[in-house]
């Protein structure tokens, strides 16, 4: 019977059995199966297997040799998990310098990223912090237009990655949406955070009031990848003093990433 989510939205049980069948010749020697070796290890009728293969052979996902009767998966199943991957190796590459940031600056950094139309906390440092005020925990997700992590990213992504970010913004119903129209107003906040060199937020964003940050793009070959991002009570970094040295240390810690994260990306092919 099909099931309902907690929004009302009826579930999609065939994706659900598609992404089953990818699994389960992820899992097969060679990346391939035959229909029946699908069956045992998915316990889908062969119908179904069947029909749901064509699916994803005309997707791209999955070819068929004749000569073998068997399907195997094909390269673009890689471009599921590419920003995935480079999320999880950036982060474990920055690990040990988050936390060495944090120490030199007392206030908690953490790895943010872009997913659809928002930024989410990929790993923070706030445990390791005496001044974790901020619930910046895994998993949270921050506004792009409003936060300095979401202002680096954009700012430093190529004008059509940024002109899908901005798409995306302005079908949303509600403040973002209308930041995200005026055009003044992105084209100063880009322009901004490229002359200073990172994002910066100083209680803006209307949830956070009380709340300022900065942060760095982290990028591979030009591009950014994820931000390291700096959150502090703004009322702990009153002068421009206090602000340039977080700044520095950020720049600092961004060199190194960003070598390091080239250097992975070469040794792992």
């Amino acid at each position: 019977m099909a099931r309902d989510t907690d929004g009302g939205y009826r579930l999609c049980q065939s994706l659900v059995k598609g992404l089953d069948i990818l699994a389960a010749l992820n899992r097969g020697s060679g990346a391939s199966a035959s229909i029946a070796e699908l069956g045992r290890l998915t316990g889908l009728h062969r119908t179904t297997i069947k029909r749901l293969l064509e699916t994803l052979r005309d997707a791209g996902y999955v070819a068929w040799d004749p000569a073998t009767n068997l399907y195997r998966l094909t390269f673009r199943v890689h471009q599921l998990s590419y920003g995935f991957r480079d999320n999880v190796a950036i982060t474990e590459v920055a690990w040990p310098m988050m936390r060495a940031l944090s120490k030199a600056i007392v206030w908690p950094c953490s790895i943010v990223s872009l997913e659809g139309d928002e930024m989410i906390v990929r790993a923070s440092t706030r445990s390791y912090s005496p001044l974790s005020f901020h619930p910046g925990m895994p998993g949270r997700r921050l506004p792009i237009l409003t936060t300095a992590a979401g202002r680096a990213y954009l700012a430093y992504s190529p004008p059509e990655e940024q002109e899908a970010i901005l798409d995306l913004l302005q079908g949303r119903a509600d403040e973002h949406a209308e930041l995200a129209v005026d055009t003044r107003f992105v084209r100063t906040l880009i322009d901004q955070t490229r002359d200073r060199g990172y994002g910066l937020n100083q209680g803006e964003w209307s949830d956070e009031p009380k709340f300022g940050g900065v942060a760095v793009p982290l990028r591979y070959q030009e591009r950014a990848v994820s931000c390291l991002n700096v959150i502090f009570l703004s009322r702990g970094v009153k002068d421009a003093a206090s602000l340039r040295k977080i700044v520095s240390h950020l720049f600092e810690a961004q060199k190194g990433i960003e070598e390091r994260f080239a250097m992975h990306k070469l040794q792992s092919g």
